[in-house]
């Protein structure tokens, strides 16, 4: 069995005590779970602010042996979003529906708040703004992506209103407003994905640089929408495209045949080495009338050094038990594997891995049950996989890349004929777009019944890997080993 402990939410009697390391790694926890009253809480130590904003919210101290510190925001209503850490400061910037606040986070002080709605809007309006005969309402503003750029030393906040535009505040100050980018970005409504983080691209015309990798679903809410693509890499500076001319885009779109219907749920995403990678939810079939084949999670991979996103690749990322199928990834985290876990997964002591939870569906849908498996890839199993799936298309194996659904198909969506191709030594400059139909599968290092987890964080301690999994109910659950169940577990 790996070792689990559970702790209480603020408000919750705690079931069994919280050992004092809990890290810095806790807060992204909390930005993730369904916490429509739940207040924010976590354990650092920095100087304290000497003045604050009182408004913003209440900070309790002391509630329990669990809980340290306790921010809970003025209105209930200002419900959480996303949560940012400076780890050079280690400020606490919060996004939330209609607030952003940052947090000393020593004290969790609100230093400053910045109201952000509710705005007068409209689906028909533009993010430039709106013609004098649409009519606008008030809108809360649901924060969307909250991302800290230190190359620009500023804060890159987008919302649910203005066609998902965004705005930059001063790092470190975010009373400071730098500048609106009136360029619709973001889901323009409080539901549909949005994930964005902030990672390197090489092949911009100023050499070696940071970008914004954000994958955003479609939405069918007013006229501008196709502006918007599904992945797109873009610049610090104006989040335009990093690379924009007739031949060269760094962006990918649905075909616009099927984006009505097949909406893609983008969970996470970051980078390692010479690629980006996202997790996804969506239908395993992009054609309508299909919904009863259900639904499926999968990993994309773009290199950085791809300024067309010709190298797009997705396989299918799996996660079975012994008579479970949990098929729905609700979060996952990258963190250097500890020794122990190192040595169980056949790697070296601090490769990367990815801990992934997923839910079982209900039925044919996207909503998830309450049970939970936890299950552990090292990013060197990832790539080698897609590089298996590539492999099977360019050696002959497969006729098709099998991505209608994608716009751009290259070579008309047909593999390369048999040794056409020659040995290629990095398909980073060829064309890809390929659905590879090899998934990467492996077994659970953990499995909870009735219990939905819909956020993680893990990291290593000396030898050991240690994970932190916030539930649907307001818990955290402290994994204390992390190795892949054996058949008989």
């Amino acid at each position: 069995m790996t070792p689990l402990q559970e702790v209480a939410a603020p408000g919750r009697l705690p079931r069994r005590a919280m050992p004092p390391s809990v890290l810095l790694s806790l807060i992204f926890c909390w930005c993730l779970w369904s916490v429509k009253s739940e207040p924010l809480s976590l354990h650092l130590t920095k100087r304290h602010p000497s003045t604050w904003d009182v408004s913003a919210g209440t900070v309790l101290s002391n509630i329990s042996k669990d809980v340290v510190l306790q921010f809970v925001p003025a209105n209930q209503s200002h419900v959480l979003n996303h949560v940012a850490v400076d780890m050079a400061s280690d400020d606490v910037y919060l996004g939330a529906v209609n607030r952003l606040y940052q947090l000393d986070g020593a004290s969790m002080k609100p230093i400053y708040q910045v109201i952000t709605g509710p705005r007068l809007d409209s689906p028909g309006c533009h993010a430039n703004g709106c013609n004098s005969d649409i009519k606008k309402s008030a809108t809360d503003n649901h924060n969307k992506v909250l991302v800290i750029a230190p190359s620009t030393e500023s804060v890159i906040v987008c919302g649910s209103v203005s066609q998902g535009a965004c705005d930059t505040y001063r790092r470190g100050n975010l009373s400071v407003h730098n500048e609106y980018i009136p360029r619709a970005v973001a889901a323009n409504d409080p539901h549909s994905s949005t994930f964005a983080f902030i990672g390197p691209e090489r092949h911009s015309t100023f050499g070696e640089s940071e970008a914004l990798y954000i994958g955003t679903t479609f939405t069918a809410i007013g006229d501008y929408r196709h502006d918007v693509p599904a992945l797109a890499t873009r610049n610090l500076v104006d989040l335009d495209f990093s690379k924009f001319t007739f031949s060269e885009q760094s962006l990918l779109r649905i075909d616009v045949k099927y984006r009505d219907n097949f909406l893609v749920k983008y969970v996470y995403g970051f980078n390692a080495s010479n690629y980006v990678y996202f997790l996804t939810v969506q239908k395993k079939s992009h054609l309508p009338g299909q919904e009863e084949a259900g639904y499926i999670s999968r990993i994309s991979r773009i290199c950085i050094s791809d300024d067309n996103y010709d190298s797009y690749t997705e396989i299918s990322l799996e996660c079975h038990g012994p008579g479970t199928g949990h098929n729905l990834v609700q979060d996952a985290t990258i963190f250097d594997a500890g020794e122990d876990l190192a040595r169980n997964l056949g790697i070296s002591t601090g490769d990367q891995v990815m801990a992934v939870v997923f839910a079982e569906a209900q039925g044919h849908s996207d909503n998830p049950q309450k049970s939970t498996a936890l299950c552990l890839y090292s990013v060197k199993e990832v790539d080698a996989r897609f590089n298996e799936n590539i492999h099977m298309c360019f050696n002959g194996t497969r006729r098709y890349r099998s991505m209608e659904h994608i716009s751009g198909t290259i070579l008309n969506g047909k593999c390369p004929t048999q040794w056409s191709t020659g040995n290629i030594q990095d398909f980073c400059n060829e064309g890809l777009k390929i659905s590879g139909s090899a998934p990467l599968t492996t077994r659970p290092a953990l499995l909870l019944n009735d219990t939905l987890v819909t956020s993680i964080v893990a990291t290593s301690a000396s030898t050991h890997s240690v994970a932190f999994m916030g539930t649907s109910e307001g818990f955290i659950k402290k994994v204390r080993a992390l190795f892949p169940l054996n058949d008989s577990s």
